[in-house]
């Protein structure tokens, strides 16, 4: 079984708890083996060498948009359809009486309110909207293969990319439900205020993409995607606490928090204030054996079952592990410097009363509560679903209102590594645990924790649920005194971390199996480009890199010939400088190409001849808004029988301007057919000077037409998927459009042949490839305008155009010039090179 299978394995369900990092009633033995009376862990600092699992700190980065599939419309007919805004519900009907495969979630979060995590009316309708999107994935589930379950949540980040804390319950649950349904589009999309005909663009956009997390967030023009980044805390001087200070855990008396308040007791001896819901034993008597308690228990007055035997013995367990936990801490921080409050932290009103009763100002709150009730969405129950995310929302919430006007110095909160990744079967505890990944990160002198594997503490204690996880290997076991460390570190680090995670080489590993680019993603590394060798130099501002051509590597220059030569076509410059351009300046997308000029051909000579090039590109400027990268490419030109002609000469060069997302295109009304006249496209003719063939083959329907010319987009995608997987523009459409340029007709039968030399403009749109494209299931039509395009005009005006079946503008290219080497016979295929033909119409 792989560990990616075994994470959604009904089986282990219980031991999701204790890997997600739960404090609750699943996790809370503070005690080295399973006898009844538990022994209190003593803790030494452990070094920093020593550590098992690096620190990471969560933020939103940009994450350029890939599209890998045609975009779908954004609510087809058969969807269903959840929102709490009175206009969405107006503006959306689209549900026509068939069994959903579709469901839409439209969150309004723009109330000013949910900038805070507060209760207000507000609040508590998306508690209730995200409990009906439990509810509508629970049901729709099994339908749902092949379909899309997609949540948008509107107003939910700020401008200035900072998320609401209500969000993190919405994209939470979906990161889990994306692990549990992977036959399904599962995503997020979370924005600013915004036009709801933007929103649903996007959500189009998005589930034509490929994702990095199923979540991303849409600000200003900005694509971003969380990551966890490795960063190690900074400590900034000041003492974390003192004797003075007074420090309230909500939770902490089993599990966890246990060693991690006695570490504080040990050096900071703070007044302590702890809120519970276990009740403290009656006696100081200790528990016998299990075994032995049961028999009693089934033997004795009033006979009970197993079960009830069973949970009466962890009653009364836990009641004395909290004992045993305020003894210790009592004698660490000084008699009288610890009080339990035993109280309900899911009700306000204990809450409230509880603090109220503990005087003087709060140095460090501690959120620790949490539960765990691990399992699929369809088998999850609507109860079990409240409690989990219940007890962590409605504890932080209560905590937040009943220290109002009296804010804790630091406030910190305990979470899972799950609020970041999610984890099949935690859409309740995925969710609450993002929740407070997102309140701190919208609050002030606040920081979330997102921990994993404890091993000596909780359920990973036990000597069974010990040597299940050595069988599985999947986390990493981190020792109690690691975990302590970790804590203590984040308690003194400097407050510019709000979110972070802990995560060691097996989380790693799982990631990985789950996220496959995720993880590069947090490293800052690029994905590999096909035209970058090897980076010579690269600071700030420039970049030289290299790129090797032969024809074994480079087999599809075959298919385009100048002269009987495999030549790159001038139209995969955009490429070349895009690649070069996304190394300088990563986490941006080729928006626009301009002033583009072809100097010389980048022509492979012989099998045995490799050609080396050399790529600079160099930035301009750069903006919130653009970075603009000039880009060249070089090479020493190497004549057929070997001998360097000229060194470091100028293939093309080009400007590029990227930006943080594609640029959606404009609108175009399709010409209809009236007056059209098909043409040959001569560069598939035999014995032209250019000869296309294979992928290169890529129009249709090529025609004059009485306002310019025509052609039809015809990809070969199992071609593209061998020669260009990873290609960042649409290349072969490029290809494709220009050479429409050149469709008409001389002396009433010949078509020229030409070579493109420069172009002023090149618009991509809708961040598209040429896989994409090939995908559409209606046609991309291709345009050319005017009706008298002179290609060898040095003063061009024309557009080239390729637009999709609904008129949306997928690319556009503007001004061509080009030199004209031969001509096609319409009529026979015969092809004349240009002095030929000139020859032959002067005579």
């Amino acid at each position: 079984m792989t560990r990616a299978n075994f994470l959604g394995a009904q089986g282990g369900r219980e031991l999701i708890a204790f890997l997600s990092g739960a404090q609750s009633q699943t996790e809370v033995e503070l005690r080295a083996d399973r006898r009844a009376s538990p022994r209190v862990i003593r803790l030494s600092r452990q070094p920093k060498a020593a550590c098992l699992l690096d620190r990471h700190v969560i933020e939103l980065a940009p994450a350029p948009r890939r599209p890998i599939r045609s975009a779908p419309a954004a609510i087809p007919a058969d969807s269903v359809v959840l929102t709490n805004s009175a206009a969405f519900r107006t503006a959306l009907d689209h549900q026509d009486g068939r069994a959903p495969r579709h469901v839409r979630v439209l969150v309004d979060a723009t109330d000013p309110s949910l900038r805070e995590a507060r209760w207000s009316d507000p609040v508590r309708e998306l508690l209730a909207l995200h409990e009906r999107t439990f509810m509508t994935a629970k049901e729709c589930a099994p339908r749902l293969a092949g379909g899309s379950f997609v949540v948008s949540v509107v107003g939910g980040v700020t401008e200035a990319g900072v998320p609401l804390p209500i969000t993190g319950l919405f994209t939470g649950l979906v990161k889990s439900l994306a692990l549990e349904l992977p036959d399904t589009n599962v995503l997020a999309t979370v924005h600013a205020a915004a036009p709801l005909e933007e929103v649903l663009a996007t959500v189009s956009a998005e589930l034509g993409a490929g994702q990095l997390l199923p979540v991303t967030y849409h600000v200003g023009g900005r694509r971003l995607t969380p990551r966890a980044v490795p960063a190690e805390a900074t400590p900034d001087g000041v003492p974390a606490l003192g004797q003075d200070s007074l420090v309230v855990a909500a939770g902490g008396a089993r599990g966890i928090g246990a060693p991690i308040l006695a570490a504080m007791a040990r050096r900071y001896r703070p007044r302590i204030v702890i809120l519970g819901s276990s009740q403290l034993p009656r006696d100081s008597g200790e528990l016998p054996e299990r075994s032995t308690f049961i028999r009693a228990q089934l033997n004795g007055p009033g006979r009970v079952s197993v079960a009830e035997a069973n949970a009466r013995f962890d009653r009364l367990r836990e009641q004395r592990q909290v004992r045993d936990t305020l003894t210790e801490l009592e004698r660490l921080s000084g008699p009288g410097r610890v009080r339990y409050l035993r109280c309900d932290l899911r009700d306000p009103d204990a809450v409230k009363r509880a603090v109220d009763s503990v005087d003087g100002p709060v140095d460090l709150l501690l959120n620790i509560a949490g539960t765990n009730r691990a399992s699929d969405v369809t088998a999850k129950s609507v109860g079990d679903f409240r409690t989990v995310r219940d007890l962590k929302v409605h504890t932080y919430l209560n905590l937040k209102e009943a220290l109002r006007g009296r804010e804790p110095r630091r406030w910190c909160n305990f979470g899972s590594f799950i609020g970041l990744t999610g984890q099949r079967g935690e859409t309740d505890y995925a969710a609450a645990n993002d929740f407070l990944n997102m309140a701190a990160m919208s609050a002030e002198n606040e920081f979330t924790i997102g921990w994993t594997l404890w091993r000596d503490v909780g359920l990973g204690a036990t000597p069974l649920m010990r040597a299940f996880l050595a069988e599985i290997d999947a986390y990493t076991p981190m020792p109690t005194e690691e975990g302590v460390d970790h804590f203590l570190t984040e308690l003194t680090a400097v407050r510019d971390a709000p979110a972070t995670v802990f995560l060691g080489d097996k989380e790693r590993e799982l990631v990985r199996g789950i996220r496959p680019e995720f993880l590069d993603f947090c490293m800052g590394e690029a994905r590999a480009l096909p035209y970058i060798d090897t980076v010579l130099r690269r600071d700030a501002t420039d970049l030289v890199a290299e790129r090797t051509f032969t024809l074994d590597r480079d087999g599809y220059l075959e298919f385009h010939q100048v002269r009987g030569y495999p030549t790159l076509p001038g139209t995969f410059v955009p490429e070349l400088a895009a690649q070069a351009a996304v190394s300088l300046v990563p986490n941006r997308v080729p928006v626009v190409f301009e002033d583009l000029r072809l100097e010389s051909f980048l022509r492979i000579y012989r099998k045995d001849r490799p050609e080396v090039k050399r790529l600079t590109a160099t930035l301009l400027r750069t903006d919130e808004r653009e970075s603009v990268v000039a880009v060249r490419v070089l090479g020493d030109v190497v004549a057929p029988n070997g001998v360097t002609v000229a060194r470091d000469k100028l293939h093309f060069s080009v400007t590029v301007r990227l930006r943080d997302a594609p640029v959606p295109g404009p609108r175009w009304t399709h010409w209809d057919e009236h007056g059209s006249k098909p043409l040959r496209d001569p560069y598939h003719a035999p014995g032209s000077d250019v000869l296309l063939r294979e992928v290169f083959r890529s129009t249709t329907g090529t025609r004059e037409h009485p306002l310019g010319r025509r052609g039809r987009l015809a990809l070969d995608a199992p071609a593209l998927r061998r020669w260009f997987p990873d290609l960042l523009v649409p290349s072969v459409t490029l290809d494709g459009l220009v050479r429409v340029a050149v469709l008409h007709t001389v002396a009433d039968r010949w078509t020229p042949v030409a070579i493109p030399r420069t172009v002023r403009r090149i618009d991509l749109y809708g961040g598209h490839t040429d896989l994409t494209l090939a995908a559409l299931t209606e046609p991309v039509e291709l345009y050319v305008t005017p009706v008298d395009l002179d290609l060898e005009d040095p003063e061009p005006e024309n557009r080239a155009i390729a637009v999709a079946a609904d008129g949306e503008v997928l690319l556009q290219v503007k001004d061509i010039t080009g030199a004209i080497v031969g001509y096609v016979d319409q009529e026979s295929g015969q092809y004349l090179d240009r002095e030929r033909f000139d020859r032959q119409e002067r005579s």
